[in-house]
């Protein structure tokens, strides 16, 4: 089986865990129970292991984080930084941008296939 298939069927299995119904993510906070959150880590959050945490009852998974301008420039950096599957849900994409407009045209491209964006704010970038 090729890497990809394994991931998809991880990912579809630990979905089934998680039903989001459509709806808000803040839903998962009215559960009466913990929310379980992977927080975004520099080249670590990438889909492999956003699938093996949520194999381990990870409820919400971040990307690392992803700078906008970049994202927004190069079909490749996106191709590169933002991967992510079906099942991979609910997911954040965490973006670091300078301005606004850049970080609203990012949001709107990863918007089909996210649940919210986070703008990085703590990170210095040079």
């Amino acid at each position: 089986k090729s890497m990809d298939t394994i991931l998809t069927q991880i990912c579809a299995e630990v979905h089934s865990k998680i039903p989001m119904d459509g709806g808000n993510i803040m839903d998962l906070f009215h559960r009466g129970r913990p929310v379980r959150v992977c927080a975004p880590m520099v080249r670590y959050s990438k889909l492999a292991f956003r699938c093996l945490v949520r194999k381990y009852d990870c409820d919400v998974c971040f990307t690392p984080m992803i700078i906008a301008a970049d994202f927004m420039r190069s079909i490749k950096a996106r191709d590169s930084e933002f991967t992510t599957s079906k099942t991979d849900r609910p997911l954040i994409v965490q973006f670091a941008a300078k301005d606004a407009q850049t970080l609203a045209d990012a949001a709107c491209v990863v918007s089909p296939f996210s649940d919210g964006v986070d703008l990085n704010c703590g990170c210095p970038q040079r």
